[in-house]
C-alpha cells in the first residue's frame, strides 16, 4: 500500500507515490523533474522524506493508536537489544 503526497518541483507541484514501509530520512527520486540541464533535458529531483508524528490527537485517534500498539508484533527496539555500552 502506498500513499500519495504533493511535492514542489521547479515547474510546480507533482503528486508522488510513497511506498509502504519507508523510513524518515530515506530519499526517493523524481526522474526528470529537477532543474534543466545546460545541454538537454532535466535532472532528477531527490526527495528526502521526513515522517512526523502528530502532536495533538483526538481521543478517537488515541484509542485507534492504542489498539494498533496492543495488537502489533513489531518490536521497534529489536536492533537495540544487542547494543553494549
Amino acid at each position: 500500500m502506498s500513499s500519495q503526497i504533493k511535492v514542489p518541483t521547479p515547474d510546480g507541484s507533482v503528486t508522488m507515490s510513497v511506498p509502504a514501509r519507508v523510513r524518515s530520512g530515506q530519499s526517493l527520486r523524481l526522474r526528470g523533474k529537477g532543474w534543466p540541464k545546460p545541454k538537454d533535458g532535466r535532472s532528477d529531483q531527490i526527495v528526502k522524506l521526513q515522517i512526523v508524528s502528530p502532536q495533538d490527537v483526538s481521543q478517537i485517534e488515541r484509542d485507534c493508536y492504542e489498539k494498533i500498539r496492543a495488537n502489533s508484533s513489531f518490536n521497534q527496539r529489536a536492533n537495540l537489544e544487542e547494543v553494549r555500552l
